[in-house]
């Protein structure tokens, strides 16, 4: 009987040996549970941090697209792109800003001109448009930019060689479409 106590005093606490064991893994399982469970949660959060914030940069986009489509008709792709493309460079700012002044005391000048001695004027608003053509863009914004540009430059030569021709008609046209291309670069330029 002696024995018969000993052995099921051993049983138990083997059995208690056991169920501490037992208790200490699911104790771990369980912890390694709860940090998994934290980390699932905070990668949800962050994936929620960041749809939201999308959804604000989306909206934000939006938002300068239609003041952009406002000002200048183009689709909303192509406004997008302008929109979303990064700033020009300082040269490129330096570039645009000394085109700019030199095209409007070229033009200023053809404008002043009698029909006879337009030629020369009407020569240095070529060379600055070839100067415009030479330059490497380096944004969509920028390449947007100069196609305008290009296209009012173009305009606005083309009015002045039918001034010289005597077509004032087509001439006025030509101007006009000029000074159009001319304010949707200006619209595009604070985007840029």
């Amino acid at each position: 009987m002696k024995y018969l106590l000993i052995g099921a005093l051993v049983i138990v606490l083997g059995a208690f040996y056991f169920m501490d064991k037992s208790n200490k893994a699911d104790a771990e399982r369980l912890k390694q549970a709860e940090i998994a469970h934290q980390q699932k949660l905070k990668s949800e959060n962050a994936e929620l941090i960041k749809a939201q914030q999308a959804k604000e940069k989306k909206a934000e986009t939006d938002i300068r697209v239609k003041e952009l489509q406002s000002k200048y008709q183009m689709d909303y792709l192509e406004a997008k792109k302008v929109v979303e493309s990064p700033e020009i460079s300082k040269d490129g700012r330096a570039f645009y800003v000394d085109l700019a002044g030199r095209w409007s005391d070229a033009f200023k000048v053809a404008n002043s001109t009698s029909r006879i001695a337009l030629s020369q004027p009407v020569k240095d608003m070529q060379q600055i448009k070839r100067d415009l053509e030479g330059r490497a863009t380096e944004t969509a914004c920028e390449a947007k930019l100069k196609q305008e540009l290009l296209k009012s430059y173009d305009f606005a030569i083309d009015g002045f060689l039918q001034f010289m021709q005597k077509n004032e008609v087509l001439s006025t046209g030509f101007i006009s479409a000029s000074s159009i291309f001319q304010e949707n670069a200006n619209a595009l330029i604070e985007y840029c």
